[in-house]
């Protein structure tokens, strides 16, 4: 009998997380192509997490992977944990701020070596800031600002 290996394991994870999320998208007022309800967009890109997940989940059984032991199983639930935290926090600190915790989370996970926190620090904080100009000044998206923000004003 042939062991499932790391790979269909993950597919199989990121699948069961894609329903969860396309069930949410559906239960949200979808709308129509012209006139998109706010489930629109988590069930499209549920159904892209999906596909994706199907993709990986198929070439985990047909390709020799690794066995499950091998995964790196901390990076991978920061990674789940810090994009929940980040609609956590969204609504508290606002767009600019939680942007730039969750993408320093997502950058520490990517970089290593000499010099990593100023690379991810720089990194985050430009992500944060260009996500910021283009949505917010361009193209006049309304972001929350945060409950914590407008304490401080």
């Amino acid at each position: 009998m042939k062991r499932i290996g790391s790979e269909s394991i993950g597919g199989l994870f990121w699948l069961a997380v894609g329903v969860f999320f396309a069930v949410g998208g559906i239960l949200l007022k979808l709308g129509t192509l012209r006139s998109p309800g706010p489930g629109f967009l988590p069930l499209m890109m549920a159904s892209l997490l999906i596909a994706f997940s199907l993709f990986v989940f198929v070439r985990g059984l047909v390709e020799q992977g690794k066995v499950l032991k091998e995964v790196q199983w901390r990076g991978q639930a920061v990674l789940v944990a810090s994009v929940f935290l980040y609609g956590l926090l969204l609504d508290l600190v606002g767009f600019l701020l939680s942007t730039f915790v969750l993408m320093a989370v997502l950058f520490g996970l990517f970089f290593e070596g000499k010099g990593r926190w100023k690379k991810v620090i720089f990194c985050a904080a430009a992500t944060a800031l260009i996500g910021w100009l283009v949505f917010s000044l361009a193209l006049k998206v309304p972001f929350p600002r945060g409950h914590l923000m407008a304490l401080l004003r």
